[in-house]
């Protein structure tokens, strides 16, 4: 096969993949309803000497199953082969807190939002969809989930173990913002993964850690209508997602503000205030603010940890926003040292070529509420 042909082959046999998903689930949901009550309980160690696997593994699957049949019409996208099993179980998991009539409608948007976007971008526009029904319910769900929050240690091979911490997402944002800082200021042979796992050892048990630790820092995006309390719209955390609006409007009261101008009809950033702050640092901010993360096709690293990169060679004019990216690290030497070819359009569209040949766009996240269609 030419390369074109197995690139096709491949979307044919994921779709082929997706459909037995869902095949697998309708059989096991079927063979749920259809167990008598005495014998449910031991159901997974009939299917688990069919297929040989443990009673387990046969648990997670009749739930994946249960939980997708309750949904049919996700359940035929993932059949149809327009998402595939993760996407359909995370649509599932976002529907769970919502009313009936409220399900019915996120439902709908999802599946077609899930078949042309990745897995973060969908749980992220759920959760903004979730919390304009709803705000007040998203404010209680993320006051229970925040009294969740613990360290686990988990034991691995080879004399290793993981420390796992489930904070707020503002938390998690402030602790790796910092330990990210001290690690890029530091100049060694290590990886950056190795400084940081040292510099979290080391700010814990509190010792020095070799580098300045710089300003700490998080990005939020909020309304203003909501930052006077007008209204409860979610604010947006770089590199998270939404956020209940009560928690937004706290960390704008401790935090510096910064006016960002969006199109009323995209909902994407065209201006940010410039302040005190030189043209080149306004520029900065906008083409971050418009960005959100790195412009390469589903990549989420958030844009103020990006670098800026010019679409064409820098000729002394086009430091301009329309020919400027935020790029991850990886990224930016991809674009340079690879036969992936990148262009830019008007509003921060960015048209990505693949060695193989492949078209793919990355449209700017809008930051605000586009204007309701006509």
């Amino acid at each position: 096969m030419t390369p074109d042909e197995t690139l096709d082959a491949i979307e044919d046999a994921y779709r082929a993949v997706n459909h037995a998903h869902a095949v697998l689930a309708r059989c096991l949901a079927d063979l749920v309803v259809s167990t008598d009550f005495a014998e449910y309980p031991y159901l997974g160690d009939e299917v688990g000497a069919l297929l040989s696997i443990s009673s387990r593994k046969v648990s997670t699957l009749i739930c994946h199953a249960e939980n997708l049949a309750s949904r049919p019409a996700v359940l035929t996208a993932l059949e149809e082969g327009r998402i595939d099993q993760g996407k359909a179980l995370l649509i599932v998991d976002q529907l769970e807190p919502l009313t009936a009539v409220q399900a019915e409608i996120v439902e709908a948007v999802l599946i077609e939002y899930a078949r042309t976007h990745h897995y973060s971008r969908i749980r992220q526009h759920a959760q903004s969809l979730i919390a304009k029904l709803d705000p007040e319910a998203a404010a209680r769900r993320h006051e229970e989930k925040k009294r969740t929050r613990r360290v686990e240690k988990l034991n691995l091979d080879d004399a290793m173990c993981a420390l796992r911490f489930q904070f707020t997402a503002l938390q998690g944002a402030l602790v790796w913002d910092r330990i990210d800082r001290i690690a890029r200021g530091l100049d060694d042979e290590r990886t950056m993964d190795q400084r940081r796992a040292d510099v979290a050892f080391d700010l814990l048990m509190g010792k020095e850690t070799g580098a300045p630790q710089g300003e700490v820092k998080v990005l939020v995006t909020l309304p203003a209508t909501t930052l006077m309390g007008m209204d409860q719209e979610p604010g947006m955390l770089a590199g998270y997602g939404p956020i209940p609006a009560d928690v937004a409007r706290d960390i704008a009261a401790g935090g510096t503000w910064k006016r960002i101008l969006t199109d009323p009809v995209t909902g994407v950033a065209v201006d940010v205030g410039r302040t005190n702050y030189r043209p080149s640092a306004a520029l900065a901010d906008l083409v971050r603010a418009r960005d959100v993360t790195c412009v390469a096709i589903g990549c989420r690293q958030p844009a103020h940890r990006c670098d800026l990169d010019h679409c064409e060679p820098f000729d002394g004019t086009n430091t301009v926003a329309d020919d400027l990216g935020a790029k991850c690290r990886r990224h930016h030497v991809m674009k340079h040292h690879t036969r992936w070819k990148r262009t830019q359009l008007p509003g921060g569209i960015h048209i990505w070529t693949t060695p193989m040949g492949r078209t793919y766009v990355r449209e700017p996240e809008p930051i605000a509420d586009p204007a309701p269609p006509f």
